[in-house]
């Protein structure tokens, strides 16, 4: 069984940025076969009873998430051969997998997330990454915003 500690340390080594990963592609294995063997030795370790401290509903979380892992990098065989989308599933996954594994509030608050986001006025996407704190502080900023009451106040009014 691995400890807590080599685990992380894997995750931390193989989850890198992946975007940056998929561009310095050196060879036939740029990542995505270290991340997939990664993954099956901690799908191993789980399925032999699990990691040191890890409650039962953490060890379905990551389950889960690795099944997202397992669907997006199937059929591929490097980062290259992964769309947009797919790296940004992965990415997600990969931290999912690790704030659990860290087990931590400040682990969940440091995981790395990204999503496409359409550009006002445009049909572009572009692709946001930041920390879930830094989502749940845009969120509420911007929640803030729409509840603040507007009151017309001259000469600002038009009146």
């Amino acid at each position: 069984m691995l400890s807590r500690n080599l685990v992380v340390a894997l995750f931390l080594l193989a989850s890198g940025p992946l975007f940056a990963q998929a561009g310095t592609a050196t060879g036939d294995d740029d990542g995505l076969q270290a991340i997939m063997k990664q993954q099956a030795d901690l799908k191993t370790d789980l399925d032999d009873g699990g990691i040191e401290g890890l409650t039962p509903r953490q060890t379905k979380l990551v389950r889960k998430a690795q099944q997202e892992v397992f669907a997006v990098a199937d059929g591929k065989n490097t980062m290259a051969d992964l769309s947009i989308e797919e790296k940004i599933r992965l990415e997600n996954a990969l931290e999912a997998i690790n704030a659990e594994i860290v087990n931590t509030r400040a682990g969940n608050d440091n995981q790395n997330v990204c999503w496409r986001e359409r550009m006002s006025g445009t049909g572009l996407k572009k692709t946001r990454c930041g920390t879930k704190a830094e989502m749940r502080e845009a969120r509420e900023g911007a929640r803030d915003f729409m509840e603040k009451p507007r009151v017309c106040v001259p000469p600002g009014c038009g009146a």
